[in-house]
């Protein structure tokens, strides 16, 4: 199957989890999961809803236009239409041929005659799902075709497309990218080019270099134009340097990853000037973590293994400088640190064990 299109992303990182991770999941791998869950929830058929308590009444309708009973229409080859009425107010008609589902498929906004989403079935097989605003305009069609092809077409909201991407299997194989004045700014063939991305007022979020199908960078942007995010990725996880920066353009944050992982120094600015810099390998804080005041003047030295606490943490201010002790993450005296770790060692020499780990 081929990656849904994503409207989203970018969510924000004191931890070390980043929102393009999350936007990349969406956007480039789990387009077919929200139609594998409509087709499931379809497929059901009516009697799964007669055990629904949502269900607030409905409608068996043959396909020469008569109504029948439910009992009649169990009984038949179940050709025509099912219209349910839900407790939320949202109307659900579902078209079938010989108990399967077959032609349109429809649900309403709550309490509105406006179809929300539309799904086309052939014999059971989902063809096409269409989504719209509450206005009726379309929003988002994924178009299913039978060789793991998928065609996504995205629409702004006066109902100009933004984008027409197709997807073989998953790699990202051909698209175009339309300006909010419908002229073409970028395009993928043959699994490389640029890919764009806009909400539906046109306002520009990010910017992707495809390679082979899939995205090799990421620059995102800010509401006012100013680059947000600067992303490099293998295999759809974050790899490389990435670069933060505040709406003013200056610097936020530099951070190292590995496939995924943080693994080297987290650069950290304010106003643009630098803060901190604090090391990690495979993930996790290790070695010494460096706070800078905004003149570039060192205020703290703080040392981590294991992503604990870990030696000695210095403070310098104009006073004589404070210092902490730590062992494996607990406050202790400078002696209790050195004799937990002379006995760390000694262990390790008679056990043949790695007492850096």
């Amino acid at each position: 199957m081929a990656p849904r299109s994503d409207f989203l992303h970018f969510f924000y990182q004191t931890t070390n989890i980043d929102p393009d991770v999350l936007s990349l999941e969406v956007s480039m791998k789990t387009h077919f999961w929200p139609a594998i869950a409509s087709a499931a929830i379809l497929l059901a058929g009516c009697h799964s809803n007669k055990q629904n308590g949502d269900v607030v009444s409905q409608q068996f309708v043959h396909k020469y236009g008569f109504g029948v009973t439910e009992q009649e229409w169990d009984e038949r080859a179940q050709d025509g239409r099912v219209i349910t009425m839900l407790k939320n107010g949202v109307k659900v008609t579902r078209s079938f041929e010989n108990g399967q589902l077959h032609g349109s498929t429809t649900y309403t906004f709550p309490h509105s005659s406006v179809i929300e989403k539309e799904l086309v079935y052939d014999q059971g097989t989902l063809l096409k799902e269409v989504l719209h605003d509450a206005g009726g305009i379309p929003m988002r069609e994924d178009l299913y075709e039978f060789d793991d092809r998928t065609i996504i077409t995205l629409w702004d909201a006066l109902g100009s497309p933004l984008s027409i991407e197709e997807y073989v299997d998953e790699p990202l194989m051909e698209g175009k990218y339309y300006t909010p004045e419908h002229e073409l700014e970028a395009q993928v063939e043959n699994g490389f080019g640029t890919r764009i991305k806009r909400d539906r007022s046109g306002l520009l979020l990010c910017k992707d270099r495809i390679e082979k199908g899939v995205i090799a960078e990421r620059i995102s942007f800010h509401p006012n134009g100013q680059i947000q995010t600067v992303s490099r990725y293998q295999d759809y996880q974050l790899h490389g340097e990435q670069i933060k920066n505040t709406p003013s353009g200056k610097p936020l944050m530099v951070m190292q990853w590995n496939h995924g992982v943080l693994d080297g120094t987290k650069t950290i600015y304010r106003n643009g000037i630098k803060i901190a810099e604090v090391p990690y390998v495979n993930g996790l804080r290790q070695g010494t973590e460096l706070h800078y005041d905004d003149f570039g003047t060192l205020t703290a030295e703080i040392q981590w293994k294991g992503d604990k606490k870990h030696g000695i943490s210095k403070f310098h201010s104009e006073e004589p400088t404070e210092n902490e002790w730590f062992y494996k993450g607990q406050a202790v005296s400078n002696q209790k640190f050195e004799m937990l770790e002379n006995r760390e060692k000694l262990i390790a020499e008679l056990t043949g064990s790695d007492s850096d780990r």
